[in-house]
């Protein structure tokens, strides 16, 4: 649910600054080409159509720091899945050297007597 609502959020975040270009584009252009102090005070500050369900759900801050928190977690999972799989990995390793050393001792001296 939280990473729907971060998606969400991040969806927002585009389109506001895209529609945010678009008016800036479009108030420069029209700025430029007749200079008038009314244009800029007749341009709605938000688009219209915009309704409550574009109000943004959590700040900038916010977003930022749940998506740390979350990367921070997954990064916390990874580094205890790859330790167990590395020290499995050691272990099963170390078995192989164990035998390979008692094959190699019992090749050696087991066709022989022990002497004491």
């Amino acid at each position: 649910q939280i990473f729907q609502n971060l998606r969400q959020e991040y969806s927002r975040i585009q389109r506001r600054r895209q529609l945010e270009g678009a008016f800036n584009q479009t108030e420069a252009c029209s700025s430029s080409d007749a200079p008038s102090p009314s244009s800029s005070l007749n341009a709605p500050s938000s688009p219209p159509g915009a309704s409550r369900k574009d109000q943004p759900s959590f700040t900038l801050k916010q977003v930022s720091y749940l998506c740390e928190r979350l990367l921070k977690d997954h990064e916390e999972k990874i580094r205890e899945e790859y330790e167990q799989i590395l020290n499995t990995k050691l272990a099963e390793q170390y078995e192989s050297f164990v035998k390979f050393t008692q094959d190699q001792i019992m090749r050696r001296y087991g066709a022989r007597p022990a002497s004491c």
